[in-house]
């Protein structure tokens, strides 16, 4: 039976895609017999729409960032009959479809695309809303969705980081919280809450050395740094593999976050602006999506085979 594939494509996304790229796509995929419907994102959460009501297919490819993606699969989160979802990563910073081993050249990702393997991946929600691969609040977590898009279009990832710059020599805001992980409770003072499904956060990968994607557990991060030389000692030495002692990393299926005070700014989704502001958030993983991933990756993501 012919393949049918729906192929979401975000224009705005990131610098953009050359139109003769988009051609060739189209042919490679017609060249193997599949058949393809492009459509457009003309919107924010136009991508949600247009899986939410699309007819049956057999593979959606998401062509944009990681909004672009989280639209996608909230749109297939609607649906009765799911479809699995391949992310191509044409944003300023794709951490999911990095994480998963996509490359820059969208030629070169279809052909993984077509050769990878379907695996389930574990889908958070924050307040019943569906994360992808991270919720968070505090400490440059604002940076992803306040740095402008015409920025962006400009200088790609190098846009974030000329923010993270500015924003490190803001002063730390605190939060008083209150956090209840599967029954365990911690109680302090945050400069950076965060929620994830991912080892590749804001660019940077193997940011976690050990997570599995299926596994129904997520990865907290607390984060008390509270002056700039400290946070990036701290941040330094996780990454290498310690436990310095103001950052504390633990895995559930559900958590509670109740915060003393609204927070100063709005939480990050997806790395989008959470719109929801709030002083708790219940978080939890309860809902499943088929995913395309490259064989290379398989191992280290993974513990169950589909």
């Amino acid at each position: 039976m012919k393949r049918r594939i729906l192929i979401v494509y975000n224009p705005n996304s990131g610098i953009g895609i050359p139109a003769i790229i988009i051609k060739k796509f189209c042919e490679k995929l017609k060249e193997q017999g599949i058949e393809a419907d492009l459509i457009f994102t003309k919107r924010p959460h136009h991508a949600t729409e247009i899986v939410k009501n699309a007819e049956k297919y057999d593979l959606v490819y998401a062509i944009g960032g990681d909004g672009t993606l989280n639209e996608v699969v909230r749109g297939d989160l609607e649906r009765q009959e799911k479809i699995p979802v391949c992310p191509f990563p044409t944003g300023s910073c794709n951490d999911v479809a990095k994480m998963l081993g996509f490359k820059k050249s969208l030629l070169e990702n279809l052909d993984m695309a077509l050769t990878g393997d379907i695996k389930e991946i574990d889908i958070g929600t924050v307040n019943n809303n569906p994360f992808t691969y991270v919720i968070g609040g505090g400490k440059f977590l604002n940076i992803p969705y306040e740095t402008s898009r015409i920025k962006k279009s400009k200088s790609g990832y190098l846009a974030y980081i000329k923010e993270g710059i500015k924003e490190f020599f803001q002063d730390i805001k605190m939060q008083k919280a209150t956090i209840i992980a599967d029954g365990k409770e911690l109680k302090d003072e945050y400069s950076m809450i965060m929620v994830t499904n991912t080892n590749h956060i804001a660019g940077v990968s193997n940011f976690y050395k050990n997570i599995e994607l299926d596994d129904g557990k997520l990865e907290v991060f607390l984060c008390k740094s509270n002056n700039q030389i400290d946070l990036i000692n701290n941040f330094i030495s996780f990454y290498l593999g310690g436990h310095p002692k103001n950052i504390t990393t633990l895995k559930a299926s559900e958590i509670s976050i109740k915060l003393k005070d609204f927070p100063e700014k709005n939480w990050c989704i997806d790395g989008e602006k959470y719109q929801e502001t709030a002083k708790e958030y219940y978080i939890k993983t309860n809902n499943k999506i088929e995913f395309i991933v490259p064989k290379q990756k398989q191992k280290n993501l993974f513990k169950k085979n589909v």
